[in-house]
C-alpha cells in the first residue's frame, strides 16, 4: 500500500521512510545501503518516530536511573557467583562475560526486554 500524500508532508528529519506498522505509521531511519547482486539496496536502521494526527512524534529514549542501591544488588550478585564465571570462561572464553552479564541481568531484572539488554 502506498504512503499518503499528507503522511509523506509531513516534516521530519532527513533520511527517514515512512511505514505502515499496525493503526499507525512508523517514521524509520535510513542507516545506508548494500550492495548484492551488482545493485544497490537499501538498508532501514531503527523506528525513530511515528507520524500521530498529522504530527511527527520522536520516540523517547529509555532512561534508567542508576543508583546505588540497584548497583549494590549487582555486586552482590557478581560477588556470590565469581565462581560460576571462572567455569563458563574456561569453556566460552571472551563470550563468557556477556553471556554472565546477561544472566545477572535478567535475574535481577526479570522484566528487561532484549533491547534494553543490548543496549
Amino acid at each position: 500500500m502506498a504512503v499518503p500524500l499528507e503522511i509523506r508532508q509531513v516534516p521530519r528529519p532527513k533520511n527517514t521512510i515512512v511505514k505502515l506498522t499496525g493503526k499507525s505509521w512508523a517514521v524509520i531511519q535510513r542507516i545506508g545501503c548494500e550492495y548484492k547482486n551488482g545493485k544497490n539496496y537499501p538498508k532501514n536502521g531503527p523506528v525513530i518516530g511515528h507520524i500521530i494526527n498529522g504530527e511527527y512524534v520522536p520516540k523517547k529514549e529509555i532512561s534508567i536511573e542508576l543508583r546505588p542501591k540497584n548497583y549494590g544488588d549487582y555486586m552482590l550478585a557478581k560477588n556470590l557467583s565469581n565462581d560460576i564465571l571462572k567455569d563458563l570462561t574456561h569453556v566460552y572464553g571472551v563470550e563468557a562475560f556477556r553471556i554472565f552479564a546477561i544472566a545477572i541481568m535478567k535475574t535481577l531484572n526479570p522484566d528487561a526486554n532484549d533491547s534494553l539488554i543490548e543496549k
